[in-house]
């Protein structure tokens, strides 16, 4: 028996390999370790009940993952980054979504879970710097387009700011940006990004409202994607979160936090975390399909 699941064993092993030189091959970057992760997430999840909430029940999976920025920009060209270990508030967002999209198909596959990632990250699926949705409103818009999220911006209140998108951050901050330094024929297509949302309105719920649990439970489901909206200038987003109605019946933000520098499940409620946000002005809310 011992010398059959040897056999077995190594038997995934050399599947797997050869699965990652295929996926390598096609632009995807990966460690062995987080492929492997995400095939046993996803196998797991398959064993969890047909009602369980993915956003939350993956979000959680990853508490206590060190926060680490920069993290699809290390090479010189654009590739697929799957990089489990190492999580910014967006890739973890993107990536918890992906394997929520693999799990409400009971997929279970590694190429399934880039496929998604594809869809998640870039306009159209399409692997390029340029399709990247750098701001958040180019994300939000390119996956609605996708099917993949609903957009929430009613009722008002509480939706009853609006935002108009005048962002130019990227364009005038290259030498921020390690990848667009090094390819300027790029930035072309980072200012078409940039005008293809600049000038659109969108409502939001200021932060001020975010006091209101009863409010608040007519619009935001846990496993909501909360998008913290920013006044500064060239910006249309700060941070990225799901959302978490907690036992104290308040909404807290589950995320990759740069504060606490590994994601966390924030134990104050999204009202008092905003309020020691000087430049967050309230949220914007979608919804995974």
């Amino acid at each position: 028996m011992k010398n059959k699941l040897g056999r077995r064993n190594v038997f995934l092993l050399l599947l797997l390999s050869c699965s990652l030189l295929g996926l390598r091959a096609q632009g995807v970057v990966c460690t062995k370790g987080d492929s492997a992760r995400v095939v046993a997430l996803l196998t797991e999840a398959r064993r969890q009940p047909a009602k369980t909430n993915w956003m939350l029940w993956f979000g959680r999976k990853f508490i206590g993952v060190p926060y680490v920025g920069g993290t699809l920009d290390k090479g010189r060209d654009e590739q697929l980054v799957v990089n489990l270990h190492e999580l910014d508030c967006t890739t973890y967002v993107e990536q918890v979504m992906a394997l929520t999209l693999c799990a409400e198909k009971k997929a279970t596959r590694f190429a399934d879970f880039c496929n998604a990632l594809r869809h998640v990250r870039y306009i159209g699926g399409r692997v390029a710097y340029t399709a990247r949705q750098h701001y958040f409103t180019a994300w939000i818009n390119d996956n609605v387009k996708e099917g993949l999220v609903t957009d929430i911006q009613q009722p008002n209140p509480p939706f009853s700011a609006v935002q108009k998108i005048r962002v130019n951050w990227m364009t005038t901050h290259v030498s921020s940006y390690k990848m667009l330094s090094a390819h300027r024929q790029w930035l072309g297509g980072i200012r078409d990004l940039e005008n293809s949302i600049n000038g659109k309105r969108y409502r939001y719920i200021p932060k001020r409202l975010l006091h209101d649990s009863s409010l608040l439970r007519r619009c935001i489901k846990n496993g909501d994607i909360l998008v913290m909206i920013t006044s500064k200038k060239g910006l249309d987003t700060a941070h990225i979160g799901i959302a978490v109605w907690g036992r104290d019946g308040q909404l807290h933000l589950l995320n990759a936090s740069s504060l606490h520098h590994r994601v966390i499940e924030e134990p104050r409620s999204l009202y008092e975390y905003q309020q020691r946000q000087r430049t967050q002005i309230g949220i914007r809310v979608c919804r995974v399909r």
